[in-house]
């Protein structure tokens, strides 16, 4: 199916054809609205121009005929009563309203025979000269003596009671230029004389298709007079002030639709900004991002929605980017660490294989390995699966687990396997938790075994355990304060509630310290911070992430405080519980 070709415009040209149309329609209606109201006041003053020129284009007010006949000046040649003299037979003077009618011709015939009126015939005798038509022997001048100026084409014409044509006044054009009427349409449309003007107008074509305002009076002698004025002025005013309309709208539009264009260009900019930044992600760059969006218009909140899911997308693509990379880390350390006692395992099965281990004291130590490696392959694994194990989150096994006694046994067995090292317990009040023991011893023993393996044996260390937290008017015990080294720079777990109780452990020494570069990873897997894996201080590397697994495990938090040259201090936070 073919889409029609407005489906493949961008946003940005349909709103800008939307605003243009919907002006356009907006500018078309008012242009015709106000041509057909201007149509309107046009053809009602046209229709009083009529009105006055039915009742002074005769000279005015005509006392019992059509107006008042300027009597002939007798002491011109040929003047006198009646049609005699020269003006009755004076022939027609261009550009003037008075033509004489030599020829009179009669009106056509209406399509029922008209009864002539009881008053039909002119009148004779010494009254003939005041009902005579006012179109003889008279020049059309400006003003209400004759017809008024500034009307386009205009006409006067005077007819019998029969309907012939007596004479007329006209501003250029002749009566058969002028209206097409039947004697019927007059009769029907005539109205006595009288001061007032008529009343009743209507709309008469000329041959030519010119339209005509019309009016019909008859005087009182049955004779008619006929005023009508072109309605060209009226049509030509109005369709000038429609073309103009039009073309002015045109222009408007042309205009308005460079303004619409920069105005949508300019709101849209931040649709256009997300659309770059998406092709910019698209292209494989996580970073970018839309510049600058406002909060206060709806693309600029949806720039920043959509910068929000940028980051936590970059977020986790760098996080799943560092997974993987740990993930491959830990498998290369794990195989390394695996196969290092399996090599050992091989070497001195092949020693003895080979009969370099003859029966006696070299056999006996050569087994002694044999088993060493085994264990410590199995000590190995058994740390992976722990490990594994808190990953799943295994159910734990919770009990109420006294941290005085946990430390107390550490200590001591600290003292058995390392006799020349100085571990101490400081404070002796019991602190409770509810947690997993032996969980918890692990994590302890770790702590204290990772502080003895990476200090000098003269460094003191020392096991502290202690709360914080919880009501103020609770009754606390004292205990010794730890000794600052240095501010947290790794930690691990959940964040606690300062004002609730916690239960804290921990393990601080005098040794060197962490270095920078090592205490940000110091509680990742296998991450050990001899990077030739020297065995000098033994170790795989798991013991510390171990313990900040068993850590979150309890809903606690491990952190590292510790400054090169003062020591460092791991501490544990625990929630406390009644």
């Amino acid at each position: 199916m073919i889409r029609p070709p407005w489906r493949r415009w961008t946003l940005r040209t349909r709103m800008v054809v939307a605003v243009v149309a919907l002006a356009g329609v907006a500018l078309l209606i008012t242009d015709f609205v106000a041509a057909t109201t201007l149509r309107h006041f046009l053809a009602q003053q046209l229709d009083e121009d009529v009105r006055q020129l039915n009742r002074f284009g005769g000279g005015g007010p005509w006392p019992g005929g059509f107006g008042n006949r300027p009597q002939p000046d007798a002491s011109r040649p040929g003047s006198g009563s009646g049609r005699s003299g020269p003006s009755a037979t004076a022939p027609a003077q261009p550009g003037t309203g008075t033509q004489p009618s030599p020829s009179a011709t009669a009106l056509p015939d209406r399509t029922a025979t008209a009864q002539p009126s009881p008053t039909a015939t002119a009148p004779t005798g010494p009254s003939a000269a005041a009902n005579q038509p006012p179109c003889e022997g008279r020049q059309n001048t400006a003003g209400f003596g004759g017809l008024p100026p500034g009307q386009g084409d205009t006409i006067v014409i005077y007819y019998t009671a029969q309907g012939r044509e007596i004479c007329y006044l006209s501003s250029g054009i002749t009566p058969t230029e002028g209206p097409q009427l039947t004697l019927a349409q007059i009769e029907a449309n005539a109205q006595a004389t009288g001061r007032e003007p008529p009343t009743r107008l209507f709309t008469a074509t000329a041959a030519s298709g010119q339209d005509f305002r019309v009016t019909v009076s008859r005087s009182q002698d049955g004779r008619y007079r006929v005023s009508a004025i072109s309605m060209d002025r009226v049509e030509n005013t109005a369709n000038l002030v429609l073309l103009l309309g039009l073309g002015v709208g045109a222009l408007v539009l042309l205009g308005l639709g460079f303004a619409a264009y920069s105005v949508v260009r300019i709101g849209l900019r931040p649709l256009t900004n997300m659309e770059h930044a998406a092709a910019q992600i698209a292209g494989g760059d996580l970073t970018a991002r839309v510049p600058s969006p406002d909060p206060h218009t709806e693309p600029g909140r949806l720039g920043l929605a959509l910068n929000t899911m940028l980051s936590r997308i970059e977020a986790a693509v760098t996080a799943r980017a560092a997974s993987e990379q740990r993930l491959r880390q830990f498998l290369a350390d794990a195989s390394h660490e695996l196969r290092t006692p399996l090599t050992s395992i091989r070497g001195f099965a092949e020693l003895y294989r080979r009969g370099g281990a003859p029966p006696g004291p070299e056999l006996d130590e050569t087994m002694s390995r044999i088993e060493q490696e085994a264990a410590r392959m199995g000590l190995l694994v058994e740390d992976l699966l722990l490990l594994a194990a808190l990953d799943e989150e295994r159910p734990l096994q919770p009990s109420r687990v006294d941290l005085l006694s946990v430390a107390a046994d550490t200590v001591r067995d600290a003292h058995v396997r390392t006799p020349g090292r100085t571990v101490e317990l400081a404070g002796f009040e019991p602190v409770t938790v509810q947690g997993d023991e032996h969980r918890l011893r692990q994590v302890v023993t770790n702590l204290v075994a990772n502080a003895l393996q990476h200090t000098l044996p003269d460094t003191r260390v020392t096991l502290r355990v202690s709360h914080r937290g919880g009501d103020p008017a609770e009754e606390m015990f004292e205990l010794p304060l730890a000794r600052v080294v240095g501010p947290v720079v790794a930690a691990v777990g959940a964040e606690l509630d300062p004002d609730l109780p916690v239960a804290v452990i921990e393990v601080e020494d005098t040794g060197p310290g962490v270095p920078p570069e090592h205490a940000a990873r110091i509680f990742e897997r296998l991450y050990r911070a001899d990077p030739h894996r020297a065995r000098s201080h033994g170790g795989a590397g798991l013991g510390l992430a171990i313990a900040s697994a068993i850590v979150k495990a309890h809903g606690g938090r491990i952190e590292l405080a510790t400054s090169p040259g003062v020591g460092s201090t791991f501490r544990v936070l625990l929630p406390l519980y009644d």
